[in-house]
């Protein structure tokens, strides 16, 4: 493998707040495997500090598409579980998030769209992750 197949398609900045973790995830463009990388690292980090609430603020020029975000839906309903986050999109992508959105709260899992950090935070705080 190439040292630039080594390198991470996408750069991730994490931040504990207290009542949740901020996440700011950003690159070109989103993939199944490169949600499902970023995903996997958030929720980690979440389990390490003993958050179950995410503040997710999407920075990619490219969203995945619906074909890719069905693909990752499973897993990540599986990880998310029990968990809820706010989520915002720096590119104004919320076609795909949306629709994932009704999915996630078939699995148990609360997520709401935003477009300003003020608002999500207020809604993470005085909510309580889905049951």
């Amino acid at each position: 493998m190439s040292s630039v197949e080594n390198e991470k398609q996408y750069s991730l900045r994490t931040e504990n707040r207290g009542e949740y973790l901020y996440a700011n995830v950003g690159g070109l463009r989103v993939t199944p495997e490169i949600a499902l990388e970023y995903w996997h690292e958030i929720i980690d980090e979440c389990d390490e500090l003993g958050l179950s609430k995410i503040l997710l603020e999407h920075s990619f020029v490219e969203m995945i598409s619906v074909e890719g975000m069905l693909e990752v839906i499973g897993p990540l309903g599986g990880l998310l579980k029990g968990r809820m986050f706010a989520f915002i999109d720096d590119f104004g992508h919320y076609e795909i998030p949306e629709a994932a959105k009704a999915i996630f709260r078939g699995l148990h899992v609360k997520m709401q769209l935003f477009e300003d950090t003020e608002k999500a935070e207020k809604w993470l705080i005085a909510n309580s992750p889905a049951v």
